[in-house]
């Protein structure tokens, strides 16, 4: 495996490939583009394969799907080096465990699989950790946090930090073919609340923390779905929608790794679909408080003649893991925020997945507190939004809307009571907000909004290099915040910093 130095250059020239494909002046050069980005994104495999995954999502159901590759591609170990790494691993040759073992295998970002059969006769998968992929994943992860210094730079509840935990916590699970191993026998027992769904069964006395075997599960790709009838494409529409809810509120556990290439469609003895959903590494458990929150937001914006109050519906985005702080302030815009990203939850119609409009919608609903939203998210919703986003395009390619409400019935969504109001308190006078906004050359990079009272602590809201550069004229923002706070949080500019085309500007108002 490639040493760490390598490889952060190697993720640097990937980072390069992404700007020119997103600066392409010509369509005519996208697709070469593209397939460059592709290839850097191959040759890594670990931590830039998964983020690649992500874009195969964006392309479901297109005639040239560019990124199509990063799902299912050929194994990168030669057939024959392949073979003995299996041998080593189990300790004996694989002839005395399988009759016959493709050497040929269908890779992935950690790992390769290859079919055999067993001298029982069962066919399975073998799943084989790509060699040196732990240390390279490693490399990953230090990169990551050394790329996302600029946004890292931002301190207190806007550190990078908790994403980059989250991340490799995750990783490192995928890592454990073990711990993957029980995730099948978990989801195997569960399986059993929704019909339509097969998962491969493990075979533990041949498992190990870097081989993992288990049954074979047969079928075409999620994608060719869309070719089949109206009646089979909601029947396995309806089985997705069904696993994530059940995940959510059912189980405590999400399938988190929504690819493509996790995903088969088949038909079972009566001729009805079957999905089968295939790598369990990916597996987020889910806290209670989450069923509990996002129970109490449904409750709320289900009562057509009972429009919820901005504060119980701030409560329940702060019982999700929201920031208080960041969010406070756009309490206004919740309601209609919620609305837009809770539909699927919301509707009484079936729910069509390519006439939702989310980003646009969700961009007006925010109006000036995005930047506020984006850094209020816990990053313990990482992964529920992956799932989730993998959930909305794999019903669009199949196009067949289902309504959800029924099955959020189904899975025992918690229907809660709202909390009471929250009485307002705030003196005659007295600012309701801080407010932080940094421009470069006449654009907006970072606008925030907090509670006035957060000037307390308005040191901690700045860029790391922010405070240095004050000081060297003078101004000290610990000193400035604890006087605002002094004298009651009036409204007023607490401090702005001109250099060249940037601008720092901070007040209460």
């Amino acid at each position: 495996m490639r040493t760490g130095l390598k490889r952060w250059w190697e993720l640097g020239q990937v980072a390069r490939a992404s700007t020119r494909l997103r600066r392409v002046p010509q369509p005519q050069d996208v697709e070469r583009a593209r397939h460059a980005l592709t290839e850097r994104l191959l040759g890594l495999r670990g931590l830039p394969q998964k983020v690649g995954q992500v874009l195969t999502l964006a392309q479901l159901g297109a005639d040239t799907p560019g990124f199509g590759s990063l799902a299912e591609a050929p194994s990168p170990l030669a057939p024959e080096a392949a073979l003995a790494e299996v041998s080593r691993r189990l300790g004996r040759p694989w002839q005395e465990v399988f009759t016959s073992l493709e050497g040929v295998g269908i890779a992935a970002s950690l790992g390769q699989v290859h079919r055999g059969v067993l001298h029982d006769g069962r066919a399975v998968a073998v799943k084989l950790r790509h060699p040196g992929i732990a240390e390279a994943v490693r490399d990953d992860l230090r990169a990551l946090g050394w790329l996302a210094a600029p946004l890292g730079g931002w301190r207190g509840k806007l550190d990078m930090s908790s994403y980059r935990h989250e991340l490799a916590r995750m990783l490192q699970g995928e890592l454990d073919y073990h711990h993957e191993a029980q995730a099948l026998r978990d989801a195997g027992a569960r399986m059993t609340d929704v019909p339509g769904v097969v998962v491969p069964v493990p075979v533990d006395a041949l498992t190990r923390e870097d081989l993992l075997v288990m049954s074979w599960v047969e079928g075409a790709s999620l994608a060719d779905g869309w070719r089949w009838s109206e009646a089979d494409r909601r029947a396995l529409s309806t089985t997705l929608v069904r696993l994530f809810l059940h995940g959510c509120f059912t189980w405590g556990a999400l399938h988190a790794d929504p690819h493509p290439g996790n995903y088969r469609v088949s038909r079972g003895p009566d001729g009805k679909p079957v999905l089968g959903v295939l790598d369990f590494g990916c597996v987020k458990p889910l806290p209670p408080e989450l069923a509990v929150g996002l129970g109490r937001l449904i409750s709320l914006l289900r009562c057509p003649n009972t429009p919820p109050h901005p504060e119980q519906v701030l409560s329940a985005w702060v019982m999700l893991g929201f920031t208080p702080e960041l969010l406070e302030p756009m309490a206004e815009a919740l309601p209609a925020v919620s609305r837009v990203l809770l539909e699927p939850f919301l509707l009484d119609r079936p729910f069509r997945a390519r006439s939702w409009r989310l980003g646009e919608r969700l961009t007006e609903a925010l109006g000036p507190h995005r930047w506020n939203f984006r850094a209020a998210g816990p990053a313990s919703l990482l992964f529920v939004l992956r799932a989730f986003h993998g959930l909305v395009r794999h019903l669009d390619v199949l196009d067949t809307p289902i309504a959800w409400a029924p099955l959020l019935d189904e899975a025992r969504a918690p229907s809660l009571p709202p909390p009471p109001s929250l009485p307002e308190a705030r003196g005659e006078g007295t600012a309701r907000y801080l407010k932080v906004r940094v421009t470069e050359a006449g654009q907006t990079r970072v606008a925030l909004t907090f509670r006035a009272d957060v000037a307390a602590h308005l040191e901690d809201l700045l860029p790391e290099d922010l405070p240095r550069r004050l000081a060297a004229r003078g101004v000290d923002p610990a000193a400035i915040g604890k006087a605002a706070v002094a004298a009651g949080l009036r409204p007023s500019e607490l401090f702005h910093l001109d250099e060249g085309d940037r601008h720092v500007r901070v007040w209460l108002e």
